[in-house]
C-alpha cells in the first residue's frame, strides 16, 4: 500500500492522525479544477475526515456547508477515482440513522434528523455513485458519539467542560439520552487501521457497542479529573434521539484486536488533556 493522504488533519479527530498520514490540503468549497492539481497517486489511499461539523454550525451557512460537505466530497471522490486510488475512506456520522431503541447496524434505517446529518448522508451517496464501478475501493465509516475534553465547545464535551469550570446558569440537558462514546484519539487510531485494511468495504460502524447515559458519561469524565458532579446543573430528560448505540460486529470481524473502549483523558482548569 502507498501513502495515506488525509484531509481534516487539524480537526478534533484528524489532529490525532500524527505521522501516520500525509496532509492533503484542499479548500473543499472550490471548483473541481482546483482538485485536479492535488498530488494524488494511483497507489495512495484517501482518508477524508474534513467537514463543517454539527447542526448548529452548518445552519449558520447551509449553502457554504453544502459546498464543503457534499459538493466538495463528490469532487474529491471524483479526482480520486480518476487517478485510480487504491482506497477511499470517508468519515460519516451515526446521526444518519433513524431513531431506534435497538443497536444500530449498518443495515438499519437511515433518516437524518438534522441538516448536518442530511449532508453527510448525501455525501455518502455521492461517493457510492462516483465509485459505482469500483465499490471494493470505498469504505464509509459512521462514527458514533465523540467525547473527551479536547473537543469543540458546542459539543457535549464542551458542555461538560463548562460544568467543570462552574459556568453560571449553564445546564446540561437531555441527560437521560443514551450514547456510545469514543475519544477522538481512539477514533483516529481506528480510522487508520480501517484505511490500511482493504478488505473492509462498504458502510461500517465505528462504535463501542456499549450504552451509557449522558449523565453517566458526564459524571465519569468529571470525577475522573477530580471535579465534583454538579447534580443541580444536569437536567433529566431526552432529546428526539434518546438512544443511539452502534453494533460494531462488522468492524471487529475484520479488526478483532482493535481497542473500541472509551478511555477519556484527564483535564484541569489550568491545563489540557
Amino acid at each position: 500500500m502507498g501513502r495515506i493522504l488525509a484531509t481534516g488533519t487539524t480537526g478534533t479527530i484528524g489532529r490525532h492522525f500524527a505521522s501516520k498520514v500525509e496532509k492533503l490540503g484542499i479548500d473543499l468549497s472550490k471548483n473541481i479544477e482546483i482538485f485536479e492539481s492535488l498530488p494524488i497517486r494511483q497507489s495512495d489511499s484517501i482518508l477524508h475526515a474534513a467537514a463543517i461539523v454539527g447542526p448548529s454550525v452548518v445552519s449558520k451557512n447551509v449553502e457554504h456547508a453544502r459546498a464543503v460537505n457534499v459538493k466538495g466530497v463528490r469532487n474529491l471522490a471524483t479526482i480520486a477515482r480518476n487517478k485510480d486510488v487504491s482506497r477511499f475512506v470517508y468519515v460519516s456520522t451515526s446521526h444518519v440513522y433513524a431513531p431506534s431503541r435497538d443497536l444500530l447496524n449498518e443495515s438499519s434505517l437511515v433518516a437524518p434528523g438534522n441538516i448536518y446529518a442530511q449532508q453527510k448522508l448525501e455525501a455518502e451517496n455521492e461517493i457510492f455513485d462516483v465509485f459505482k464501478d469500483a465499490p471494493e475501493r470505498i469504505c464509509i465509516v459512521r462514527v458514533f458519539s465523540v467525547l473527551d475534553w479536547d473537543v469543540s465547545e458546542f459539543t457535549l464535551g464542551g458542555g461538560i467542560k463548562k460544568l467543570a469550570m462552574g459556568v453560571p446558569n449553564y445546564i446540561l440537558s437531555n441527560a437521560d439520552d443514551v450514547r456510545d462514546f469514543l475519544t477522538p484519539k481512539s477514533i483516529a487510531e481506528a480510522l487508520i487501521a480501517i484505511t490500511l485494511n482493504d478488505s473492509l468495504i462498504g458502510v461500517v460502524n465505528l462504535s463501542t457497542g456499549k450504552p451509557r447515559t449522558i449523565k453517566e458519561a458526564a459524571r465519569y469524565l468529571l470525577e475522573r479529573s477530580g471535579f465534583d458532579f454538579p447534580t443541580e446543573s444536569v437536567q433529566q430528560g431526552n432529546s428526539s434521539f434518546p438512544y443511539m448505540v452502534g453494533d460494531n460486529s462488522k468492524l471487529l470481524s475484520f479488526l478483532p484486536t482493535l481497542d473500541l473502549s472509551w478511555n477519556p483523558s484527564h483535564w484541569s482548569r489550568s491545563g489540557h488533556p
